[in-house]
């Protein structure tokens, strides 16, 4: 399963864990060792919301995977994408954008693809309010006081687009004490970050408040050999304001607004492969690396990559505890517009442009529920509200290179054909819904040991959309010379469709509390990921511009463990999640290509662990193998029984922290964490040549804590390895056999001091 690189980076991750092993059993450990036994040292309780309940995350009979802010800091999760370090069954992957190519897979499966009228099959929860889009939530993790991955369809309790499982974020709340907390750093490739927190009493025990705000920068490592510009840099930064009101002790009001802005040159892409054109580009002056550099970051570009983004949002939420029950409401409305401007070809020959590309998304949205209990039921219901308008104009346009890159290589007199500002002058896509459900969520406690969950939500929603377009057509549209193959940005129709859709999500389990450290759980649950309109260029030129929902029906079983009086936690989930209508969205090279591909089935094992042997060092892993692919039952019959591209059947994490005191006043801590992830098949048209093969990233953390000052001084870094591999794999425009990458990110380390108050 491991070759020897993987081997060798997972053994660095053991390393720093068991040396710190080692330094607990040392010397400075022998006062806590005569002071107590092994059964006083006890992992703590973790409480998670995925039952839309404060429960014991080893009582609930849910795939979840927790993260405290502490576990985030120490293994450097700085941001949503990181999060795949954590939980071994999560992947993230960004392309061109995280605003339109960034991707959530849970247990091998998400939605990609640039087509805007798709949704994520991993639903996406900031404080409760849900994000319509990977692009919305690839964001900075900015005072978070817990993530909860949960694993397989969670339609019941979260709605829609959770066919595959759902990314819970919760943010921690205003106090009524004064406190806070500032941070700055400083790294490698200009990078900086500051982070400052301060929360306190505005009317004592009533009004409370709490301001949030990160600023996050840093060089871009890819570089044009021509211009000498960075990019894939970072440049963003957020904020959040929160107020807090408690009336009287059974009432609470909070309101949340945020904002997020980013100003990036993102993202470009080196060549892996050079196709039959690569020497056509270089006759015509371009640049070709031969061989490639995707490993030395290297492009040669007509205009830089240019990506931003500006979200806003504000949110209500109301707690009230009844005589019978606990009402919570929760209403919000967020906006998000950005904007792009993209070198289409990849080359510094001028073959086509993309400008001008403006995303507005708006999202409105209400919910309430009730929670009670009678006896031994444990009774929830709900509804929920969603009103969306989505608006997306961009210009694509022939460039001044692209009538002689077609004359050289198509041998009839042809240059002439293709001008300079032909092409889109206007391509835009739209949509308006809303939609409404209603659920309900129970647990009836049918022994002291023996516990039924039963679910249900109903939901309907209605879109329109459609595209519009004003297209400059090209000569070679109508020229008898040119092949259809050749005639590009030819005048396409407008169209104009609806969508409805309604249907029914359930989920039901039954758990048994074995000991009080062992519970086991059977489940199944159905998951639902919207239909819609197909947003692309040729749709109106199709039958039908619509697409059917996806389905999901996953059957599970479980057992939590806890053993040694709570200090090793084990957990075990066997899975299998069946998708009906996939989804499938395939670029290839000259167009998108949605499709509904009919079943993909997933199904493997999930291991999670975490050993606290004594006071101040916590050891965890977890593993998941995942074999996720096309059925039998399919529309393109090449496909079946092949690997979902971006979907590793290995996933294998291992970290550890440590503290030790060195004095009364100073503390010493080390924390490191590596993951392996087994080869994949980048692209969505599952082309070997798209492979990356295995690899590891291993991060590490060490500094002193000042109890005095409560601060402290850290030394870090990322990819410790500097591991090169790559991201997304796709075909370069244009360019048959070429083949471009986005690539992670290389070696990063840094320094920063904090200090709470």
């Amino acid at each position: 399963m491991f070759g020897p690189k993987e081997r060798r980076t997972l053994l660095l991750t053991g390393t720093a864990a068991v040396a710190a092993f080692a330094m607990g059993y040392g010397p400075a450990s022998a006062e806590d060792e005569s002071s107590g036994n092994i059964g006083e040292l006890r992992a703590d309780t973790v409480i998670v919301t995925a039952t839309r309940r404060d429960e014991d995350a080893q009582k609930v009979p849910v795939a979840v995977t927790a993260l405290s802010d502490s576990q985030i800091e120490d293994s450097l999760i700085r941001d949503t994408n990181s999060l795949q370090q954590l939980a071994s069954s999560l992947v993230v992957t960004v392309s061109n954008s995280e605003t339109t190519g960034g991707v959530i897979r849970i247990r091998g499966v998400g939605t990609a693809g640039q087509n805007p009228g798709l949704e994520g099959a991993v639903g996406a929860f900031v404080d409760g309010v849900y994000r319509s889009r990977p692009g919305l939530v690839l964001n900075d993790l900015l005072d978070v006081k817990q993530v909860e991955v949960l694993r397989g369809p969670q339609g019941t309790l979260f709605g829609k687009n959770t066919s595959a499982g759902a990314i819970v974020i919760t943010t921690n709340e205003p106090e009524f004490e004064w406190g806070g907390r500032v941070l700055a750093g400083i790294g490698d490739n200009g990078q900086q970050r500051l982070m400052g927190v301060v929360t306190g009493p505005i009317i004592a025990d009533k009004l409370a408040f709490r301001l949030s705000a990160v600023t996050n920068k840093r060089d871009g490592f890819v570089k044009d050999v021509n211009t000498g510009a960075r990019y894939n840099d970072r440049d963003r930064y957020s904020i959040r304001g929160q107020l807090l009101a408690k009336p009287n002790d059974d009432v609470s009001l909070r309101m949340i607004v945020d904002y997020i802005e980013k100003d990036e040159t993102c993202c470009a892409a080196p060549y892996v492969r050079n196709g039959v054109r690569a020497p056509l580009i270089a006759s015509l002056g371009g640049t070709v690396f031969d061989p490639t550099q995707e490993d030395d970051f290297k492009v040669a570009m007509t205009s830089p990559p240019q990506s931003d983004a500006k979200e806003f949002g504000v949110s209500g939420h109301l707690n009230w505890n009844l005589d019978f029950a606990t009402l919570k409401v929760i209403a919000s409305t967020r906006s998000f517009l950005a904007t792009r401007n993209t070198d289409v070809d990849g080359t510094d020959l001028d073959l086509a442009n993309q400008f001008n590309e403006r995303t507005k998304d708006r999202l409105d949205t209400l919910e309430a529920t009730l929670q009670g209990t009678n006896g031994r039921l444990d009774w929830l219901g709900g509804a929920y509200l969603f009103n969306t308008s989505f608006n997306n104009p961009q210009t694509q346009v022939m460039g001044a290179d692209l009538g002689r890159f077609i004359g050289g290589f198509f041998p009839r007199p042809v240059a002439s054909l293709y001008q300079a500002g032909d092409g889109d002058l206007l391509r835009r896509f739209y949509q308006d819904g809303n939609g409404w459900s209603i659920f309900t969520h129970n647990t009836i406690n049918l022994t002291d040991k023996l516990k039924a969950t039963v679910g249900l939500r109903y939901l309907e929603e209605d879109k329109d959309g459609g595209g519009e377009f004003i297209v400059q057509e090209a000569a070679s549209c109508s020229s008898p010379l040119v092949p259809a193959a050749l005639r590009i940005f030819c005048a396409v129709p407008d169209y104009k469709t609806s969508f409805k859709d309604n249907a029914t999500t359930y989920t039901t389990s039954l758990s048994y509390q074995f000991t009080p450290d062992v519970m086991g759980y059977v489940s199944y649950s159905k998951g639902y990921k919207a239909g819609g309109i197909n947003l692309n260029r040729t749709a109106g030129t199709l039958s039908s511009q619509t697409f059917l929902p996806e389905k999901s029906d996953n059957y599970e079983a479980g057992v939590k463990t806890q053993w040694l009086d709570d200090s090793v936690l084990v957990n075990l989930t066997a899975f299998r999640l069946k998708f009906t209508d996939y989804q499938r969205n395939v670029f290839t090279g000259t167009e998108t290509l949605l499709s509904n591909q009919g079943e993909v089935v997933s199904q493997g094992v999930e291991l999670e662990t975490r050993f606290r042997p004594i006071e101040g060092l916590d050891i965890n892993a977890s593993s998941t193998f995942a074999d996720t692919q096309y059925a039998s039952d399919i529309s393109d019959t090449t496909l079946a029984g092949r690997q979902l591209n971006s979907a590793p059947k290995w996933t294998v994490q291992l970290g550890g922290s440590y503290e030790r005191p060195v004095n009364d006043n100073v503390t010493f801590f080390l924390s490191s964490n590596g993951r392996y992830q087994s080869g994949v098949v980048t692209g969505g048209d599952l082309d070997p040549l798209k492979r990356q093969d295995g690899y590891t990233l291993v991060d590490g953390r060490m500094g002193l804590r000042f109890a005095q000052q409560d601060a402290d001084i850290s030394l870090w870094s990322t990819n410790i390895t500097d591991e090169r591999y790559k991201v997304v794999v796709f075909n370069s425009v244009l360019q048959s056999g070429s083949l471009q990458a986005y690539m992670g990110d290389p070696r990063a380390w840094g320094v920063e001091v904090s200090k709470r108050f």
